[in-house]
């Protein structure tokens, strides 16, 4: 079975590492493809280019052999639905997992296709903030204080390895105004 991990990832950070590493731990699957998306449709605007997040994300997963980074959405140069991911890597009878942070429960009823959606995934979700998370979803406890908007707000620690971490933090310095 194959688990599907889509986010912004702008920037990626040990709290997304964590999530994966959970996943792989927790779900009975062959393969978890991390896809980061083009462009999403619920934020204002993407700072790092996908190609560029793509490059971190293969390197921050390269040591782990079930970790694929996929292209999908970047390559569509658009806001791509889950659904249509969904369906691009499984057939029409099978299901796979989705993983989700539970900062997207409150809008999941809102994403494109939502009912067929529904019909073609179990939705894992990963802890975040003490939101509660629904009956009939996975749970993932991941308890990691770190998040992409903090970081482009302050520049703080992604918890990541040093030169990957040096890497995104000057990309960040010369392509992004933190709020402070």
């Amino acid at each position: 079975m194959l688990a599907l991990y889509g986010g912004s990832f702008d920037p990626p950070h040990a709290g997304h590492v964590h999530v994966a590493l959970k996943a792989l731990d927790v779900l009975d699957i062959d393969k978890l493809i991390i896809v980061p998306n083009f462009r999403n449709p619920f934020k204002s605007f993407e700072c790092a280019d996908g190609t560029q997040r793509i490059k971190w994300l293969k390197q921050i997963f390269e040591p782990y052999k079930k970790i694929e980074i996929s292209d999908f959405e970047v390559k569509a140069h658009r806001s791509v639905p889950t659904i249509e991911t969904v369906e691009h890597y499984v057939p029409a009878d099978e299901k796979l997992y989705l993983i989700i942070g539970a900062d997207n429960l409150s809008s999941l009823p809102q994403w494109h296709e939502y009912e067929k959606l529904c019909q073609k995934v179990i939705f894992v979700v990963a802890t975040r903030d003490n939101i509660a998370i629904p009956n009939g979803m996975v749970t993932l406890e991941v308890n990691e204080a770190i998040s992409s908007t903090h970081f482009r707000d302050q520049f703080t620690s992604l918890g990541l390895e040093h030169t990957i971490e040096n890497d995104i933090i000057t990309y960040y310095k010369e392509h992004y105004e933190p709020k402070n």
